[in-house]
């Protein structure tokens, strides 16, 4: 009796340790994405458009959190936009500008010299 109590206990224990990561691993995730999502706001120009500096507190400091309110209404309004675009041109439109941008930045970490400009067309290929 006390050893299935005692091999009961353990494997709850297992689980919970189980799940511990699970959770763990779920969060790291979450963060790592988040911390992208940052990432590709910078590449954007959005924040550097905002003056909005790394050293900015966005919650605490009343100046920057006005640039904050600012960017978050930038992304709403994108946002909006794209839940209208009911023939998906809009959407194929950023991708295209995203795709070229990402391009252009892979371009210059190759070369930190040249002022490569990527010409594609609208699907996305080199021209």
């Amino acid at each position: 009796m006390i050893q299935q109590l005692n091999k009961h206990s353990w494997e709850l224990e297992h689980y919970k340790r189980k799940m511990k990561r699970f959770e763990v691993s779920d969060r790291k995730a979450e963060n790592r994405t988040k911390i992208q999502l940052g990432g590709l706001i910078l590449k954007s120009g959005l924040a550097e458009l905002l003056e909005i500096n790394p050293e900015d507190d966005l919650q605490l400091d009343p100046l920057a959190r006005d640039k904050a309110t600012t960017l978050l209404g930038a992304l709403l309004h994108v946002t909006e936009q794209l839940q209208h675009d009911s023939d998906g041109a809009l959407k194929q439109e950023c991708s295209y500008r995203g795709m070229k941008a990402m391009m252009q930045q892979f371009m210059r970490s190759k070369d930190p010299n040249s002022s490569c400009k990527l010409n594609l067309n609208s699907s996305g290929e080199s021209l």
